[in-house]
């Protein structure tokens, strides 16, 4: 299963510290029909830096079943306003909801599509009207037990946390899907995704979920920072909210990392920079138990690698020190930074599998 995708791989960017994620998943997945497969994709919301690469990934990956939130069917019907990979996926999530309806019922692998969410679409009239709700439609408060029709229900569950139907008109980062995903039997790892949400909307999540008794559905071995770890995450009005640094605490499992999907961060920040935020960094890493991790620092340009967690035997692991890229990876990468090095002048296009 992939959340989001942000192939970064640039050859303008000096000292690339970033996988092409796309030839890591076309060498490294299973081979189904003589293709790579991938049994789900889910998409959080449709900003580029979430689905950078995904019509290469499409081209390239036989993907089994689609996750989305209404928002990519209601949000930018001119579609100018989308990015090309978002475009794709719009297209393909389109094409399997089509599918699904003509069918009445599951289209099976490869035309599978989830909508995670509430929406009017489904209303008689509307686009999507007879789109088989029962099997492939999910609210919040519910939990997923399946990946492209497999019954994995012991060693996965997602429970879906956002977005909520009063939101469905908020500004795009409100409507990101949230939920908490945990893989494994005897030794549960629990990750929480929170999209680009920021205060309102996450403490809403904690609310909602605590008034239906469902804490257990809050608590997480890893956390991935909302929003690329923006402060907006726990200040507003130009003040800490310590109310949610108290859930995010109080919801802590024995081992608690916390990550921050980014670039590296700087010392400090100037009034506007987008995210990561030093000042975020620092309220997370009072409260962490074990760890606070930023992918572009773990990873640098004389090693680059993920950062893995694993359910092991003895335990949650965090490892990928020693992780080795595929061959296909390695050249891309190799390629990508010749080509920056390769001139005095910036490239005037990106390459790799990031292009829009």
């Amino acid at each position: 299963m992939q959340v989001d995708l942000n192939d970064k791989q640039m050859a303008d960017e000096e000292g690339n510290e970033h996988i092409p994620i796309v030839d890591e998943l076309v060498s490294k997945l299973p081979v189904v029909n003589g293709r790579p497969y991938l049994s789900c994709f889910a998409l959080t919301h449709p900003d580029l830096d979430h689905c950078r690469g995904f019509a290469e990934l499409l081209e390239r990956v036989d993907i089994g079943e689609l996750w989305h939130t209404p928002r990519v069917f209601r949000e930018y019907e001119d579609t100018y306003e989308l990015s090309a990979d978002a475009r794709a996926f719009r297209t393909e999530a389109h094409r399997r909801a089509e599918r699904s309806i003509e069918v009445g019922g599951d289209p099976g692998s490869g035309d599978r599509v989830r909508i995670i969410g509430y929406s009017e679409l489904f209303q008689e009239g509307e686009r999507y009207y007879g789109f088989p709700e029962e099997d492939f439609y999910t609210r919040p408060g519910n939990s997923i037990f399946t990946l492209d029709g497999n019954d994995v229900s012991n060693r996965f569950e997602a429970f879906i946390h956002a977005p909520f139907k009063e939101g469905m008109a908020d500004a795009r980062n409100e409507t990101s899907l949230a939920m908490q995903i945990t893989i494994g039997g005897s030794t549960p790892l629990r990750g929480l995704f929170l999209g680009d949400l920021s205060y309102p909307t996450v403490m809403q999540v904690f609310d909602e979920t605590h008034s239906h008794g469902n804490e257990d559905k809050l608590q997480w071995n890893v956390l991935l920072a909302p929003h690329h770890c923006s402060k907006k995450v726990m200040y507003e009005d130009g003040s800490l909210r310590q109310d949610v640094m108290d859930e995010f605490a109080a919801c802590q499992l024995e081992p608690g990392y916390i990550v921050s999907s980014s670039n590296e961060f700087k010392g400090r920040n100037e009034s506007g920079d987008n995210p990561p935020h030093r000042v975020a960094r620092n309220r997370y890493e009072e409260i962490v138990n074990t760890q606070f991790v930023c992918t572009g620092e773990v990873s640098t340009p004389e090693n680059v690698r993920p950062i893995i967690f694993s359910s092991t035997a003895l335990g949650i692991v965090a490892d990928g020190e020693d992780y080795e890229m595929s061959d296909m990876a390695e050249s891309t990468l190799m390629a990508a930074i010749a080509a920056a090095e390769g001139t005095d002048s910036p490239p005037a296009t990106k390459v790799g599998f990031g292009r829009v």
